[in-house]
């Protein structure tokens, strides 16, 4: 007789591709899945796609940047100033504008274009630089097949070489008409915490761009605080009816998000310029925040 192996074998994933519209097709209902294997693509698909849209904000928060707009404007203006004729006769300042615009349309329409190409080298040479940080956060999520965020290693999770253990209890993914649009997970900062004061920080949070302000990220922070909760009671590391902190990090940049963490409650603990880039930290002040909420629980009362 054949021995059963301990190995499960790869196990079929949900359709993880954020490329394709969700299927209409499929029943219209929503839940909630721990980190189970046949999330971990999924998972791992979504956590990159997050960090991704931080460096699409990152790029628009440039863009838009008071800095970005003067050096642009700037060259537009320096081919201006030695190319266009001024109105001499003008009685108002609405004929002045009348006539100073027929007499330069070409001038005017070339320093358009300036402006166009100016804006495009700048943004493009300055994009670069948000891509480097981001393409370094995006390979250590999937160099470390996910540990660093999840705390487990998701193809080893999805081959069925390892099983679910508390750690995939720690990640909460919503699903949607069959189809993953957004996740929250937790980990245990445990530099600094303790057994009277346990301290948890949110190493991804996000959803599908369309979702992004359709209140799901709420939904998702309740249940981080929830899972906090939970992780002291059930452990014996940490004592009961003590306070517990959620930390979580943002960028200065994305107001979405901090604004929802304030209607949760987080406050800003600690602001400090972007350690992985000084241009983008000195000139344009991006900061890395770090934001939290400190909560208490009364199992007495509970009970």
């Amino acid at each position: 007789m054949a021995k059963k192996s301990g190995s499960r074998g790869p196990i079929k994933q949900v359709d993880a591709s954020l490329n394709e519209p969700i299927n209409k097709d499929a029943p219209p209902t929503i839940y909630g899945s721990h980190l189970t294997p046949e999330f971990a693509s999924a998972a791992l698909n979504l956590s990159v796609d997050f960090l991704k849209q931080q460096q699409s904000m990152a790029n628009k928060y440039i863009l838009w940047h008071p800095k970005t707009l003067s050096v642009v404007s700037f060259c537009a203006i320096i081919y201006l100033l030695p190319n266009i004729s001024l109105p001499e006769k003008t009685r108002n300042a609405s004929g002045f504008v009348v006539q100073f615009v027929l007499m330069n349309q070409a001038q005017l329409l070339t320093a358009g274009l300036v402006l166009l190409i100016s804006t495009s080298v700048v943004f493009t040479l300055l994009s670069k630089v948000t891509e480097n940080i981001f393409k370094s956060k995006v390979k250590k999520v999937v160099e470390s097949e996910g540990s660093s965020i999840f705390g487990c290693q998701l193809e080893k999770l999805a081959k069925g070489t390892i099983k679910p253990t508390d750690k995939t209890k720690d990640t909460q993914i919503i699903v949607y008409r069959d189809t993953p649009i957004a996740l929250v997970s937790v980990l245990e900062n445990e530099s600094i915490s303790k057994s009277d004061s346990l301290v948890m920080g949110i190493s991804s949070i996000g959803s599908r761009r369309v979702y992004a302000k359709s209140g799901i990220i709420e939904d998702l922070l309740d249940w981080a605080l929830i899972r906090t909760k939970n992780i002291q009671n059930e452990s014996d590391k940490f004592n009961t009816d003590k306070s517990m902190k959620l930390l979580v990090d943002a960028y200065s940049f994305d107001e979405t998000l901090k604004q929802t963490l304030t209607k949760k409650g987080f406050s800003l603990i600690k602001s400090y310029k972007l350690p992985e880039s000084r241009l983008l930290g000195g000139l344009f002040g991006v900061r890395r925040e770090l934001w939290g909420v400190q909560f208490h629980y009364d199992t007495k009362k509970q009970k």
